[in-house]
């Protein structure tokens, strides 16, 4: 399973500073302001700008590089599942119909059969990766915690390290159990999420190149880098997916081990070319901090870093074994502090959001735009290849198309239509007279505009037409639709203040990682009923054509969601009727939310 996909840049009011720890990178573990005892030491601007040329090439490319090795495989490793599952099938049926050919002995490697697309494989193929993708997700959920604490007292990358090798080794077993398929059951594939246990995973990966540019990273320039890191997440699934199709008419193997290779070529530029960027100015101030906060139990979470085991292990040098104890019972008392902050964190959420009824609405609806994404997200391939009744190979461009569709939408449309929503020369033309927009209005049309997009492009997609035409425009209308979580979380963001912005970022979290854990299995499930409703209602129109009328079920329900969204955003009347005088501003936002 890729990583799950890096979150667009942070605006203005939400960039991490030069000393962000890991922990509040993740809104999950952002810590309240009022928990903060003293503000962080700042690194020399100089420091920063020198280090920034330096760490930003390396993480970009490492975040390609393993971004390649995991496009690569995607659709080789869907045929490769499939062509076991179908053998598999026609072992248990031989009775039903023909056996299946010799090509689907030992090593599937007949994957064109179109005798693999019929209903009952189908449903299985997509239920093995979305329970697959589960437990790939659940190690980051569980360990979030305890690896964001680590990140910040032994330092960034080897923390990496550790979730790159979690990664690398999870991809093994997959590979391992796929190549013997007579002695794992296919099911064994799920199990490869214990090897995230190790650094959590992709999650953890995503957050430290992040947290590494960050922390080296002017904030004028922070939009730009990440960006970079941004485009470097995209453009991999855009070029090398269709490669990986195009490897499976030759031998899809090779391009599972291509994909391996190069994740571990990824793995020793990580070891070789990645710096350390824990600033070390907090080092020390961090230790001190940490010596006086061991004694009282709100201590802030910054307060453990590196420079404290240094300074007791020194101590321990000078006074023996008394201060060994110290810095053991330290570092268990920082820990528990660090858990009852994110337990507390998670009460002071649920009782706030409860009290803000537009805040809970829109979260509601960023609850169900990421629901809804796990369809095309777990389903396009599979979904292509047997609606227009393509290999897995070929169908492998229209995820590809979707891609480069995406990166358009966010390095020029989305700018430009912000900009021009916002500028006040748009007014010039007549019909856009009551411009410039609010910061708010603003992004209420946008969120309205990518979800109509949603919408459209949903609906398209499941149409029961076996038309190349009508599936692309449906994927280029849904991907360029899948900007709208940028102008919703502006959105959402302008009805809290500061003070209650990291408890906003943790309900978000929250939903996010719910909302992918239940859309896969979910998106299966809804796979698997519209195959079987279409199942042998068409019985002349050949193999593998069954299911094709109902086979579109999870993407009409994910355009549900997605009209839900655009209806429940539009009813808010957000700035409705208001503009940006000329030379005007908008008015803060305080006391906690705007009803």
């Amino acid at each position: 399973m890729s990583p799950p996909p890096p979150p667009p840049p942070p605006d203005d009011t939400d960039h991490p500073t030069e000393q962000t720890p890991l922990l509040p990178q993740d809104p999950l573990l952002s810590p309240s302001p009022s928990h903060t005892t003293s503000p962080s030491p700042q690194k020399p601007p100089s420091s920063s700008s020198s280090e920034l040329w330096s760490t930003l090439p390396t993480v970009a490319s490492l975040a390609f590089i393993f971004n390649i090795g995991m496009h690569i495989a995607i659709a080789p490793s869907l045929a490769i599942l499939q062509g076991i599952i179908c053998r598999n099938y026609y072992d248990k049926n031989k009775g039903i119909t023909d056996p299946i050919g010799a090509g689907l002995g030992g090593l599937p490697t007949n994957f064109k059969d179109d005798r693999c697309k019929i209903g009952p494989v189908q449903s299985e193929v997509a239920e093995v990766n979305a329970w697959k993708d589960v437990f790939e997700i659940l190690p980051a959920v569980a360990l979030a915690i305890p690896w964001g604490i680590l990140t910040d007292r032994i330092g960034r990358k080897k923390v990496l390290l550790l979730a790159l090798l979690g990664l690398l080794l999870n991809d093994a077993w997959v590979r391992l159990v796929y190549y013997f398929p007579n002695i794992f059951p296919i099911r064994a594939v799920w199990f490869g999420g214990l090897f995230q246990l190790i650094g959590s995973g992709g999650t953890t990966f995503t957050s430290i190149a992040y947290v590494l540019v960050a922390d080296v990273c002017p904030a004028e320039q922070r939009s730009t880098a990440f960006g970079y890191l941004l485009a470097a997440s995209i453009v991999p699934r855009f070029l090398f997916v269709p490669v990986g199709g195009a490897l499976i008419s030759y031998d899809p193997w090779l391009a599972m081990w291509i994909g391996f290779l190069v994740e571990v070529v990824g793995y020793v530029v990580a070891v070789v070319f990645v710096k350390e960027t824990l600033p070390v100015a907090s080092s020390s101030a961090s230790s001190s901090a940490s010596s006086s906060a061991s004694s009282s139990a709100s201590a802030p979470a910054s307060a453990s870093s590196p420079g404290q085991s240094s300074t007791l292990v020194a101590e321990a040098e000078t006074d023996g074994s008394t201060s060994t104890e110290s810095e053991s019972d330290m570092k268990n008392k920082t820990v528990r502090q660090h858990v009852q902050q994110y337990l507390e964190k998670m009460k002071e959420a649920g009782a706030w959001t409860l009290h803000h009824p537009k805040v809970v609405l829109l979260l509601l609806c960023f609850w169900m735009y990421q629901m809804g994404e796990q369809a095309e997200a777990l389903l396009v391939i599979q979904y292509a290849s047997k609606r227009l009744g393509w290999s897995l190979g070929k169908a492998s461009i229209i995820p590809s198309l979707g891609a480069l569709t995406n990166l358009l939408t966010l390095t020029l449309l989305l700018p430009f239509l912000s900009t021009f929503l916002s500028s006040s020369s748009s007014s010039s033309f007549s019909y856009f007279h009551h411009l410039p927009l609010s910061e708010e209005s603003k992004d209420s049309l946008l969120s309205q505009t990518f979800a109509t997009f949603l919408t459209l492009g949903c609906l398209l997609i499941a149409l029961p037409i076996p038309s190349f035409g009508f599936l692309a425009s449906g994927e280029i209308l849904y991907s360029a639709g899948a900007a709208l979580s940028v102008p919703l979380r502006s959105l959402i963001t302008n009805l809290v203040d500061a003070r209650h912005r990291a408890t906003l970022y943790t309900v978000i979290s929250v939903c996010t990682y719910g909302a992918v854990s239940a859309g896969r299995p979910v998106a299966a499930g809804l796979f698997s009923v519209g195959l079987r409703l279409g199942d042998g209602k068409r019985p002349g129109e050949g193999k593998g054509r069954d299911g094709m009328q109902w086979m579109g079920l999870p993407f009409v329900v994910a355009g549900g969601m997605f009209a839900v969204c655009l209806g429940v955003v539009s009813s808010l009347g957000f700035g409705r009727g208001e503009g940006v005088p000329p030379g005007g501003e908008e008015e803060g936002v305080e006391g906690g939310a705007r009803e």
